[in-house]
């Protein structure tokens, strides 16, 4: 199975742009895409190139490119832009290059802090055993889940982990996921630079995430002008699939205070 949609699109009204997180896809977004719909907003998830065409070697700067283009060819001037992961560090440079593009800016399990040396050297010993063909090794799947999903997940929720170690290891090609991940490993700590982002801005974070601990994501926020910071109990990295119900309401809250019209 491959992927052939660039992007899922519901609903109309005011624009709402997902970029998801490495392993993922737009479809992490189902949850999200389904409440903002029914409550008048156009919601849109895209699909990483890597997974649309032939994975290669991309940076945060390229993901920039990418979304702005799409924008471009959907016809959007403006939107709401919501990244989880590497989809948030692309939403923050996203904003500090075009801000007239946006409305506001949604980052989810992200950071605008850099990795510790220990920790580059730790997830590139581990990527890089994905420069090979086919799929998602089924082992690499199992091993990164409890990366993905917090605790809570994984004891009370398997059906949720399952699901998506089986889509990582049927549907999602080794070589996207080493490109994804060497495009943020090395990432620049950036948390100067955003100070200069007056977009009003929602950092949603779990509790229980493992590879971005809370406390950076609270850094983030410190350092936005004019941001709200949303803690989400008994959730991981995937946040807004382990708890979609706290993580929609904190989204229509933020969306509901600003003037999209």
């Amino acid at each position: 199975m491959g992927y052939h949609d660039r992007y899922i699109e519901k609903g109309v009204g005011p624009a709402v742009l997902f970029s998801h997180g490495t392993l993922m896809d737009a479809t992490m977004f189902a949850p999200q895409l389904d409440h903002l719909a029914e409550r008048g907003y156009r919601a849109i998830a895209c699909n990483s190139p890597v997974l649309t065409g032939a994975p290669a070697a991309h940076t945060l700067g390229d993901l920039v490119e990418d979304c702005r283009t799409l924008l471009d060819d959907l016809g959007i001037e403006t939107c709401v832009l919501a990244g989880m992961s590497v989809g948030g560090f692309m939403a923050l440079e996203f904003a500090l290059a075009y801000p007239e593009r946006l409305s506001g800016l949604i980052l989810i399990a992200a950071t605008s802090k850099d990795y510790s040396a220990e920790e580059r050297e730790a997830y590139h010993r581990q990527f890089d055993k994905l420069d090979l063909d086919g799929m998602v090794p089924r082992d690499f799947a199992e091993w990164v889940a409890p990366f993905c999903f917090g605790e809570t997940t994984l004891a009370d929720n398997k059906p949720l982990m399952d699901h998506w170690v089986e889509r990582w290891s049927t549907t999602v090609p080794a070589r996207a996921v080493l490109h994804q991940g060497r495009s943020w490993l090395d990432k620049d700590d950036i948390t100067a630079r955003i100070a200069a982002i007056e977009l009003p801005a929602l950092v949603v974070h779990g509790e229980e995430d493992v590879p971005l601990p809370i406390d950076r994501a609270e850094a983030m926020a410190d350092a936005l002008p004019n941001a709200t910071f949303a803690r989400v109990a008994h959730a991981g990295h995937s946040v807004n699939l382990e708890q979609p119900a706290a993580v929609n309401a904190a989204i229509a809250r933020f969306l509901g205070r600003l003037d999209l019209s």
